[in-house]
């Protein structure tokens, strides 16, 4: 896929609401991007969107999770005010004043109670005002445990660069639709899977993992920049190409995949950067331990503003990712 082509995926795929635990209302409008070069697909228990191609070489996964940081009503007030849980790490300063779409088509507006400081601020000070006059009519709307997401559309903040909701990782999504096809195209024996639950520690990759028990799985997700001003220290930064995945909180990558990523990217002329991220969380640790083990990498997309509403990144980082992550599953020798 070319830049404008992925450009129109994402900003598509970016559209569906859908926070943890909600994937399967989604994973249908996913797995329509691969259903005509894929052998099966279906939507497991846990809510992982799973697509299989049968072909020749050893067995490459390509992992990309489709959830979303949201919110969850906890309660509904009898002024008819909603209040909240986070679905996921959402900072509670982000979200006063924010729009919040619900999973069920109700939106809202956040306040926060007036006494409280800033720096005091968390979701037990949060509420969402639906425009309800009662308890009576705010619950014929919304009911305890209803999840939905800050509505931040997203938009062109300059040429190559998206801003908004759900880039993290819906631009994943579409750089693993853009890989599988070109692997199913090539003839290899490839796995997609959309997983579920990853925000809240990352429970399908687990279980798709124990079912399809790849030779390789990639994880495809996005990491932090360190660019911005007061940054902490990150060496990525966006429009400077794909990040190979050195290490995060949950999996040291083995020389023998960073190797495989690296030499793919040379290959291809690609300016690769090297994503060492501590307190990242990501599906490449539940992947690795599954079963007997698996062989896990990953390849990332710069972004900035993680775990905020609008999370921006680059188009030509998501294209060089996606030409990466092609010839990696192509070309992984097993």
């Amino acid at each position: 896929m070319n830049e404008q082509e992925l450009r129109d995926l994402i900003t598509d795929l970016a559209r569906p609401v859908g926070p943890s635990g909600t994937e399967p209302q989604m994973q249908a409008a996913l797995l329509d991007r691969v259903r005509d070069v894929a052998d099966e697909v279906f939507v497991d228990v846990l809510g992982n969107g799973v697509a299989v191609k049968r072909g020749d070489g050893p067995h490459v996964l390509l992992a990309a999770h489709a959830d979303e940081l949201g919110v969850m009503v906890i309660h509904i007030e009898d002024n008819g005010f909603l209040r909240l849980i986070s679905v996921g790490d959402v900072d509670p300063h982000c979200l006063p004043g924010r729009i919040v779409r619900f999973t069920n088509g109700t939106v809202g507006v956040v306040g926060a109670e007036a006494q409280v400081k800033r720096e005091e601020l968390g979701f037990e000070h949060l509420y969402v005002d639906i425009g309800a006059e009662s308890g009576v009519e705010a619950r014929e709307r919304a009911f305890v445990g209803l999840e939905g997401v800050v509505d931040e559309p997203v938009r062109e903040v300059a040429p190559h660069r998206l801003a908004g909701r759900a880039l993290d990782n819906r631009a994943g999504c579409a750089i693993a639709i853009a890989a599988f096809r070109s692997a199913a195209a090539a003839g290899r024996r490839v796995s997609l899977v959309f997983t579920a639950q990853q925000e809240l520690g990352a429970r399908g990759a687990r279980t798709a993992a124990y079912r399809l028990r790849p030779d390789l799985a990639l994880v495809i997700d996005a990491a932090p920049c360190g660019d911005t001003p007061g940054a902490e220290r990150m060496e990525l930064k966006l429009g400077a190409g794909p990040a190979v995945k050195i290490v995060d909180a949950t999996a040291v990558v083995p020389a023998r995949v960073k190797d495989h990523l690296l030499d793919a990217g040379k290959r291809l002329g690609l300016a690769i950067q090297y994503e060492v991220w501590p307190r990242g969380r990501s599906d490449a640790g539940a992947l690795q331990a599954a079963a007997g083990g698996v062989a896990v990498g990953g390849i990332s997309y710069p972004a900035r503003y993680m775990g905020t509403p609008a999370v921006m990144i680059d188009l030509r980082d998501v294209a060089a990712c996606a030409r990466l992550a092609a010839e990696a599953v192509t070309s992984y020798p097993g």
